[in-house]
């Protein structure tokens, strides 16, 4: 019989196979038929990832959505056992229960949040609505949520479900979005780092909110939770606007 065809030969012939390919790519005018070898595309540099629309935008507004979501996370339960409810003061382990509701609220608010999303294929306006929202009951938790245990529950799961949602798609749909940028497409590299500012603005915000709420007081924290949130809100709103 003929001998086995040689290394050097398999390799000449899926050379020119992928050589073929690609000037047929080239070629050809139907877009869904390019075929791009991601390991041949550079990746861009951080200030040009800066650059592209919207990643500061979002950058900028993930890191307040999360200095606020990790703000009630670690500090509601202390200041649930801060205040009375209907004239009564809690344990820290009952504090620790009231504000599970929260984390409930921001559960589902997530969950839909993210559909609203897939529904529309409106990311940021879906974030800004969740977070106009989230900043009238911000004023509504801190002014009426002692009223009584209906009222502290009630409220704590409807913020938690306007401001959980923002945070979570911002971190996942969003980023993905901004990866199919003219400027980035088809670099695997690109996309990474991206991500990788969007993420890290919102792990700085994440980072400072429990410290910076562990030096105020309560009223205090209050006002800079719904500063950080209609400043998230503005930056977001001015990229629809401005993409319009």
């Amino acid at each position: 019989g003929l001998p086995p065809p040689s290394q050097s030969t398999a390799d000449e012939d899926e050379e020119r196979l992928i050589k073929s390919l690609q000037h047929h790519s080239d070629d050809s005018d139907d877009e869904g038929a390019i075929i791009r070898d991601p390991n041949t595309i550079p990746a861009i540099s951080f200030w040009k990832a800066v650059k592209i629309p919207g990643v500061m935008e979002f950058s900028i507004a993930l890191f307040f959505a999360k200095l606020v979501c990790y703000t009630f996370l670690f500090c509601l339960p202390n200041y649930v056992n801060s205040i009375k409810i209907d004239g009564k003061k809690y344990d820290p382990e009952k504090s620790a229960d009231i504000a599970t509701f929260y984390d409930i609220g921001g559960i589902i608010g997530s969950i839909v949040c993210g559909l609203l999303a897939d529904k529309t294929g409106c990311n940021a306006i879906v974030c800004i609505v969740f977070q106009i929202f989230s900043v009238p009951l911000l004023f509504i938790y801190y002014h009426y949520g002692t009223i009584s245990m209906a009222a502290q529950l009630g409220i704590m799961f409807v913020l938690g479900f306007f401001s959980n949602g923002p945070y979570a798609l911002i971190t996942t749909a969003v980023s993905a979005d901004l990866g199919t940028s003219e400027a980035i497409r088809g670099s695997a590299q690109a996309l990474a780092t991206v991500s990788a500012i969007i993420d890290g603005s919102g792990s700085i915000g994440a980072t400072l909110g429990p410290y910076i709420a562990s030096v105020l007081t309560n009223k205090q924290w209050y006002q800079r939770r719904v500063r950080a949130y209609s400043r998230a809100a503005l930056l977001l709103i001015t990229l629809v606007y401005g993409t319009s």
